[in-house]
């Protein structure tokens, strides 16, 4: 016997309709070891009622044809009524041409000549067994293509047209984005849905790829009934019949109309924030130009200043040089004061003559003696107060130099700017440090007691 591929029989359910008991039970004995369920029956009529019975669970029949009631032919007569399709073997003791022709009428598969061979029996099932797998997986694919052409049509703009590129189909999706209504479209040329903003030229190379049987692919904007139109992704492949020749071409289009147009309006959106960002940068450039110009004011302001406190620095030390030549010349006449007073005493002692020149002079010197610390307090008084205001001054300039050189900091070139405050800033302070060398110099050739009572103690 041939090989028989056990499992696609196991997937057949089978009538076996035969008069004979002794050889329908035999036979379907031996058929129950490879199919998956057997029905029989003992006449025409038990089988056409079984089969209307079990119709949706019988996928293939084996019937005699000579029985009682009704023949195998007669059976299968009333079973094509319904059923046009469910494939018919037929066991035999005849072979006669109105046999076959009686056959071939109601689409027997095959027919087998009594007493049955098994092994052609089982040859015949085995091949009826393939088609009718091969028939299941193409339903099946057929099912699936189903799925997926609904799914498509469904999610996608469909257009069919005929070989003259002129509509042939358009799906429900299409009229809803377009507006149009079907029978306003079919008959009609493809090129009717071009928005004029689109190049006649993509219509001319589409028609030229489906006519050639090549697949097309690009961006199509087409009209809409209202006026408006759509942007859409499309592809478009030729349709053949059975010799390869093209009859048309299928398109699927994919609406693209709103991200088309928010990828335009965040374009937009970019370009009037670039320009903005471009205009307030400009306004900042012109905000920070006048800071720098207003820093660089600032700075010639503290230079004169600077420049200004030089000139009271070299005022300061003019008035102490000038104070300490008064200071010793106010001593030297006071020694001459007490030289002069201790000789008028000598010579009062030696004359009461001169006692009233002598208590003139004491007055005199009593007189100076107020007026020498009279100075003192005034030139003490001038020389801390100018001393107090310097070091005021000299400390408001520094803070507003540091003040400056932190606004600065923030600005494009500064680093030079602010260099030049630290000079200006060093050379303050090394005023302020000859200053105080000049205050030294006054002490050293001072008066100790009076210097120290001027300056504190330094």
């Amino acid at each position: 016997m041939a090989t028989v591929d056990k499992k696609l029989l196991k997937r057949l359910k089978v009538l076996y309709v035969e008069d004979d008991a002794s050889v329908r039970n035999e036979l379907s004995n031996l058929l129950s070891n490879f199919f998956e369920n057997v029905y029989t029956a003992d006449d025409g009529k038990a089988g056409l009622e079984l089969y209307k019975e079990k119709q949706n669970d019988i996928d293939v029949i084996i019937a005699d044809i000579n029985m009682p009631n009704l023949t195998g032919i007669e059976m299968l007569e009333k079973i094509r009524v319904f059923d046009k399709d469910v494939p018919v073997i037929f066991a035999t003791a005849y072979s006669d041409n109105e046999f076959l022709s009686g056959a071939i009428k109601l689409k027997v598969f095959e027919y087998i000549i009594k007493p049955i061979d098994i092994r052609k029996l089982m040859t015949v099932l085995a091949d009826l067994a393939t088609i009718l797998y091969h028939d299941f997986l193409l339903n099946q694919q057929n099912k699936e293509l189903k799925k997926y052409k609904d799914i498509l049509y469904s999610n996608n703009i469909v257009v069919r047209t005929n070989k003259n590129m002129k509509i042939s189909f358009v799906n429900d999706l299409f009229c809803e984005i377009t507006g149009f209504d079907k029978k306003e479209l079919i008959g009609k040329e493809l090129i009717v849905l071009k928005h004029k903003d689109t190049d006649p030229k993509v219509y001319k190379k589409l028609y030229n790829s489906v006519l050639n049987n090549k697949q097309f692919s690009g961006q199509f904007k087409n009209i809409t009934k209202d006026g408006s139109y759509y942007i859409a992704n499309t592809n478009t492949i030729s349709t053949l019949n059975d010799a390869g020749e093209v009859t048309g071409c299928l398109m699927i289009q994919k609406d693209e109309t709103k991200e088309v147009n928010k990828r335009r309006e965040v374009q937009s959106s970019l370009i009037k924030d670039k320009g903005e960002i471009f205009i307030k940068s400009k306004e900042n450039t012109a905000e920070l130009q006048n800071i720098i110009t207003s820093l660089k004011d600032e700075v010639l302001n503290a230079k004169k200043q600077v420049q200004n406190i030089k000139v009271d620095k070299d005022k300061y030390i003019y008035t102490a040089e000038k104070y300490t030549i008064e200071n010793k010349r106010l001593r030297t006449e006071l020694k001459q004061y007490k030289k002069d007073s201790d000789y008028m005493n000598d010579k009062y002692s030696n004359s009461k003559k001169l006692s009233k020149e002598n208590a003139d002079l004491r007055i005199e010197v009593k007189r100076l003696n107020s007026r020498l610390e009279n100075i003192k307090e005034e030139h003490e008084k001038v020389c801390k107060q100018i001393k107090v205001n310097y070091e005021v001054e000299i400390d408001d300039l520094e803070q507003e130099l540091a003040s400056i050189t932190e606004k600065l900091d923030g600005v494009e070139n500064a680093e030079a700017i602010s260099q030049k405050l630290n000079y200006w800033k060093e050379k303050a302070k090394n005023e302020a440090k000859k200053i105080e060398k000049l205050e030294k110099k006054i002490i050293e050739h001072g008066d100790k007691s009076m210097m120290s009572k001027l300056f504190g103690g330094r």
